[in-house]
């Protein structure tokens, strides 16, 4: 017997069944994927955001340029391969992606604002943790144009919505980080606190105090954690603009009912955000792992990568995570058949596949049998798949233009004819007409 082959590591299939993994999280179907994303395409088109796509494969200097080049994405877990002669990354955010097609397209000359929502595949080689994957997806909002604090409220206030209507525990919190006028003073602060306290950090940590020291605050590590707590706050050292920028952002979501907390420590591991930053963290289910979703201004990503000098922000929340959570919850969004026909010989197949067809093209969701069974097994089939209703069609049936049609929650037999099926079964579902 040949062996099997495994999928890769750090990544896993979503299936429509239940299937128990050893050691892993609990399995996740597509259904549950289904609702997450399902969500976002109903409620993001309300605030104004329409869906954009961008290739999987981008050139490497994209985001050598766009994320940092001492970034731990850049440094450490990107997809990089030669091309013949040509360096492409296997893209490991989308933000970078959306500006280049902005840029590329001059989108700045036919729209002055710029809403733009996507979902789909990203990659890095990290460690696969609870909830995260080499191949993972992110749904995410990026908008283009817009300099002042309402669009930065707007967005909190989306995903704050977007969140509730999931059902997931969350906390919202909120950070600012300055920008190019005001951020150097801090972080020449920043890093003569770190270097006084260089023995006590982690090893990556003591390398970030000349790269990128605000990435200190945001380490794990509990010694890290303690060291970050004495260190210099961000807002001893704004700009007059930025502390205005901030104080109009926090006013909007009160004015907007949206609940906060204001976490100094908050930062963003790419280079390119700039003053407002936010992010989602779940309060249960989620152990370490437990940012859901984040984002913030990047108001230069735009000039830095060859465009006019336009303000962005935008979020990107990771799917696998929130859908963990809802399969936590037993949550999930799954297209099951409405009726399920079980015929039993051969002229009964074909009356099934008829009355399926009818049924379908009144946008109703059916599933024939194509395997020959007892009535007793069929309906433990029918009642697996989820189906309401379910109909053995036998000789009889066929003969006497009638069936009985039961309704597998409740065990009611409704009588109905093969000749009306498809207006019968839209009475009892109220489905459409």
């Amino acid at each position: 017997m040949s062996q099997k082959i495994r999928g890769v590591k750090g990544t896993r299939d979503v299936l429509p069944i239940d299937t128990y993994v050893k050691d892993e999280d609990p399995w996740l179907r597509v259904g549950h994927y289904h609702l997450v994303e399902q969500s976002a395409r109903e409620l993001f088109p309300l605030y104004g955001y329409r869906e954009a796509r961008t290739p999987v494969l981008e050139r490497t200097e994209l985001f050598v340029r766009g994320i940092g080049e001492v970034t731990d994405i850049v440094g450490k877990e990107m997809y990089t391969f030669d091309d013949r002669g040509e360096s492409v990354t296997l893209r490991p955010e989308n933000t970078a992606s959306l500006v280049r097609a902005y840029v590329e397209h001059n989108v700045n000359q036919q729209e002055p604002e710029t809403k733009w929502w996507y979902v789909g595949p990203m990659f890095r080689r990290e460690r696969q943790q609870r909830g995260r994957y080499r191949q993972f997806t992110q749904i995410g909002i990026e908008a283009f144009g817009s300099p002042g604090p309402r669009i930065d409220a707007e967005q909190v206030e989306l995903l704050d919505r977007w969140l509730r209507a999931l059902g997931v525990p969350f906390e919202m919190h909120l950070n600012t980080l300055g920008d190019a006028s005001c951020r150097p003073k801090y972080r020449e602060a920043l890093q003569a606190y770190l270097r006084s306290r260089a023995p006590e950090l982690c090893e990556d940590c003591q390398k970030r105090i000349e790269t990128n020291p605000i990435r200190v605050l945001d380490c794990k590590n509990p010694k890290c954690q303690e060291v970050a707590a004495g260190a210099p706050k961000m807002e001893q050292f704004l700009c007059e603009p930025c502390k205005v920028h901030f104080a109009g952002v926090q006013e909007m979501l009160q004015r907007l009912g949206v609940p906060f907390v204001v976490d100094p420590k908050l930062v963003r591991g790419l280079d390119y955000y700039t003053r407002t930053t936010y992010e989602a963290i779940a309060t249960s289910g989620l152990g370490a792992q437990s940012t859901l979703a984040g984002g913030g201004r990047y108001d230069g990503l735009v000039k830095d990568l060859g465009g006019p000098d336009v303000p962005g922000i935008g979020f990107a929340a990771g799917v696998e995570r929130l859908a963990l959570l809802l399969a936590q919850q037993g949550k999930e969004r799954a297209t099951r058949p409405v009726v399920f026909i079980a015929p039993l010989g051969d002229a009964e197949a074909a009356r099934a596949d008829q009355l399926a067809q009818q049924l379908r093209a009144a946008g109703l969701a059916a599933e024939v049998s194509f395997r020959k069974s007892n009535p007793g097994n069929q309906l433990k089939r029918a009642d697996a798949l989820g189906a309401r209703f379910a109909l053995v069609l036998g000789d009889e049936e066929l003969k006497s233009d009638r069936a009985k049609l039961k309704e597998l929650k409740t065990g009611a037999q409704h009588e109905v004819t093969l000749s009306g099926f498809t207006d019968e079964v839209r009475k009892l579902t109220g489905g459409p007409r």
